[in-house]
């Protein structure tokens, strides 16, 4: 005796299936589109302030009558905003690229301690003009594939953002450590740190705890920098505290072989 199954799925079932579908697939456009709203609204915000301080500048300028000294002196402010206005245009680029997959990431092998402290040597004059103590502990040969320059943007911004926020006379710390699977690397400083609640937006784009820095960043640095590492398939964590410090742990798979093109 055979035995045929019989689908239990009526039409009317079929269309609420399809209904489902529609509904779900309009409330996506409808989080797309608030999002994308949500960025132009930031960036129109983020806009504003170097624009203004060029234009106010600027026109402080046009006095005749106007000391060298103080002519020195907006002239500076206006160059300061103009280089943080492209700064951030590069940024929204640059994530603009990562986030529609637009970078595919050259692999190469190489050292990652040697990349770091080359990044780390780029802040020597801010370090040495802020009295900031250095200590390194960099374990030897340790090898990660990646893509280097990528991997650069990673370091500058947490670089950056170390001394940005450690008041003259703190410390910067950079460990990196290895186990057969990760290199780990700490970048850790004794700034003015920030609570939970801030810690738990900064890798959100334009979001800025600490808005007396706000002339020094446009808040999409740690956005680039989760992007990377997601991209690289590693991890990334922080740890603060008011009045302490922060501190952020990158992990990144590593290899065994010597400085070679990957393959």
């Amino acid at each position: 005796m055979r035995i045929q199954q019989v689908s239990t799925f009526s039409a009317d079932d079929n269309y609420n299936i399809i209904i489902d579908c529609f509904n779900t697939m309009a409330a996506e456009l409808a989080s797309v589109e608030t999002l994308r709203t949500d960025i132009i609204a930031n960036v129109s915000h983020e806009m504003k302030t170097p624009l203004a301080v060029m234009q106010n500048y600027g026109t402080l300028l046009q006095a005749p009558d106007l000391p060298e000294e103080k002519r020195v002196e907006y002239a500076k402010a206006i160059t300061d905003a103009s280089r943080r206005l492209a700064d951030m245009m590069t940024n929204i680029l640059k994530l603009n690229r990562l986030e529609n997959q637009q970078i595919y990431p050259n692999l190469t092998t190489f050292d990652l301690g040697e990349q770091l402290c080359e990044s780390l040597l780029q802040y020597e004059s801010v370090w040495e003009r802020k009295n900031v103590e250095i200590e390194t502990d960099i374990a030897d040969g340790v090898n990660v594939c990646a893509d280097t320059e990528l991997l650069s943007l990673v370091w500058n911004n947490l670089f950056s953002n170390a001394f940005k926020f450690t008041e003259d006379g703190g410390k910067v710390m950079l460990t990196l450590t290895a186990d057969e699977e990760y290199a780990t690397v700490k970048i850790a400083d004794t700034g003015c740190g920030m609570s939970a609640e801030v810690g738990a937006h900064i890798f959100e784009k334009f979001y800025q705890g600490d808005t007396s820095h706000a002339t020094q960043g446009n808040g999409l640095g740690l956005a680039l920098v989760k992007r990377v590492v997601d991209i690289m398939q590693g991890e990334i964590g922080v740890e603060s505290a008011v009045g302490v410090g922060t501190t952020f742990t990158v992990k990144i798979r590593r290899v065994d072989d010597g400085p070679e093109e990957a393959r």
